[in-house]
């Protein structure tokens, strides 16, 4: 999604909130000046949107004189602290929300944030001065504060470096910039994925760094697994799930190839047995597999055990559910749920990156689950994600994982599409393609420590960009609108293309031109001329060098190309043919 199509999907929720609001006294004061309010507005869809804050009115202090401070506020954490929150906002029209954050900005609501730190801010009204006073207190007392920086244009790092001066210059303060990109990301992830997004207003802990304290049940015993791994199978009170997501949220499935989702039929029966059926939930549920670092002795009197490196990675649903279940119920039904309902905990010491792998793959076969599932979680897999969400192609790492339909021209191709083009037109190994597809094995997201032939790390390493992929699909894609019944020859035809392309291209504009950002750019304006002129080049080309009648090139690829030797015989000739604009473009004027 282009930046500016995203930010038509926020000014609409801005002014709808403009008009919803109409009776508050600061957006009547700007009735004039629409951009003023929306300015103002943002700060009531940000308390929203992410604090699920509705009463905006006892937490912004922004007022007639109040320079640039928006909101300060203070708010109880996961762990019953008490935190102060500042955010200042920083509203952009649409034509700036695609340019950079200005370095001044930043540096201007630092120096701000500084002011507040210091309570020297002067000249404010009686809301905001009563909550630097708290806030006041609350320093002394050596409460941690929290700086927000919200912004609706693209935060690219300018001020990283001023930043870090002024956390080290501040103990016991945070400073996060909410860029539109964020915010973004986080609006595809509950909007379209029906997840919920970290919610910047709280402090979520990682419990793969931190000590985690579990509640358990030990009057019916525990069992311990010696051989050959250590384990234990545990059980857990609804409250001891309900704690454990309050305090690390989705923090805890970073390795289950499953986040529990925010709405569906399955969380449904789940919250539904433990509500109406609490003494049911045992026997109805599979229960938790989680691993640890550290897998602890438990006594045969312990109630309480201290995990590390904890992670749940079967039954996010379960956990998800039985927290909201807990959550929403009335203080005499927690009781009854707490009471009757238990869960069975399996409990694993980690056994390194692969046997986590393995343990993960199995506990969820019970399921349909592919390959790239177990590698959604991936650094990579996330860093390709988010950056085509830059685009119009929305890249799919986890199956089914957005729920609602996209708008359009969203479209959304899945990683294993887009592995088998980039293999295929960027790293230049079509014959890897095709055996995976005689295998009927998606190598691609194997590691080649568990397979021989595992391709994983040989596709996404540090080199992968989206660009590149998206690029590859561009081509991909255009050819199978030309060819309507692609088979595995394709993948043949466009590792040929990308020469021919960068021949032609280079050609055409010089060798100092990006040959991928050029194919991107004729494939979103729609110049399909340039794709069909390369198609029948290419189509001719095979043709003399097989020997083919012009009949049979027309209608589909040499069987020849299916072996690797004659693909590499073409590849060859192709990459020693000087390719002139002329021998591109004059296919336009062919039937």
């Amino acid at each position: 999604m282009l930046t500016k199509h995203f930010y038509h999907i926020i000014d609409q929720e801005l002014e709808a909130e403009r008009l919803k609001h109409q009776a508050d006294p600061l957006i009547k004061k700007h009735s004039s000046a629409i951009d003023n309010q929306k300015s103002y507005v943002l700060l009531i869809w940000f308390l929203k949107f992410y604090g699920r804050i509705s009463n905006y009115t006892d937490f912004i202090t922004d007022g007639n004189n109040d320079s640039s401070c928006d909101i300060v506020f203070n708010n109880t954490n996961n762990q019953g602290e008490t935190v102060f929150y500042v955010v200042q906002s920083k509203w952009n029209n649409e034509k700036n929300s695609e340019t950079d954050t200005h370095k001044t900005e930043i540096l201007t609501a630092l120096n701000d944030f500084e002011t507040i730190l210091r309570i020297e801010k002067k000249n404010i009204n009686p809301k905001l001065k009563k909550k630097l006073a708290e806030l006041n207190q609350h320093l002394k007392a050596n409460g941690s504060v929290k700086f927000i920086f919200l912004t609706l244009s693209q935060y690219t790092g300018a001020a990283d470096d001023n930043i870090k001066g002024f956390i080290h210059a501040n103990p016991k303060t945070q400073f996060e910039v909410i860029d539109i990109n964020r915010i973004k990301s986080d609006y595809i992830d509950r909007v379209y994925k029906k997840i919920d997004p970290i919610n910047p207003l709280e402090n979520y802990y990682n419990p793969e760094e931190s000590p985690v304290s579990l509640e358990i049940v030990q009057k019916n015993g525990t069992v311990k697994i010696e051989k050959p791994f250590e384990a234990y199978m545990l059980l857990l009170r609804p409250k001891s799930i309900h704690d454990l997501f309050e305090k690390y949220g989705f923090a805890l499935f970073y390795k289950n190839v499953r986040n529990p989702l925010l709405q569906s039929q399955f969380n449904t029966e789940i919250e539904s047995t433990a509500i109406e059926n609490p003494a049911y939930f045992w026997y109805y549920n599979n229960g938790i597999t989680a691993i640890t670092y550290l897998l602890p002795e438990i006594g045969k009197k312990a109630e309480k055990i201290e995990l590390t490196g904890l992670q749940i990675i079967n039954g996010a649903q379960t956990v998800y559910a039985i927290y909201r279940a807990y959550k929403n119920a009335s203080p005499t039904k927690r009781k009854q749920i707490n009471n009757e309902a238990l869960i069975t905990l399996r409990l694993l010491k980690s056994g390194g990156k692969d046997f986590d792998l393995n343990v993960t793959r199995y506990t969820n076969s019970q399921n349909p689950v592919d390959d790239r599932d177990f590698c959604a979680n991936d650094d990579i897999q996330i860093m390709l994600q988010h950056a085509s969400y830059q685009t119009n192609i929305w890249y799919e790492k986890r199956r089914d994982e957005f729920r609602e339909t996209l708008p359009d021209p969203i479209r959304k191709i899945s990683n294993a599409v887009l592995a088998e083009v980039y293999l295929a037109y960027q790293l230049q190994d079509p014959v890897s393609v095709f055996n995976n597809r005689q295998l009927e094995t998606d190598f691609n997201f194997i590691s080649h420590k568990a397979h021989k032939q595992g391709l994983y790390e040989t596709i996404f390493n540090d080199a992968t960009r989206f660009a590149d992929m998206l690029c590859a699909f561009y081509v991909f894609d255009a050819f199978s609108k030309i060819q309507p019944q692609p088979s595995t020859s394709l993948f043949y035809l466009l590792a040929l293309a990308k020469i021919a392309f960068n021949k032609y291209l280079q050609a055409k504009w010089g060798n100092a031109v990006n040959v991928n950002q050029q194919i991107i750019r004729l494939y979103e304006a729609e110049n399909q001329a340039v794709f069909v002129n390369i198609f029948k080049f290419l189509n001719q080309f095979i043709a003399q060098q097989t020997a083919i009648s012009d009949h049979q090139a027309k209608t589909t690829l040499p069987q020849p190309l299916f072996k690797p030797a004659d693909y590499e015989k073409i590849k060859q000739a192709l990459e020693d043919l000087a390719i002139s604009v002329q021998d591109i473009e004059d296919h336009s004027v062919e039937g």
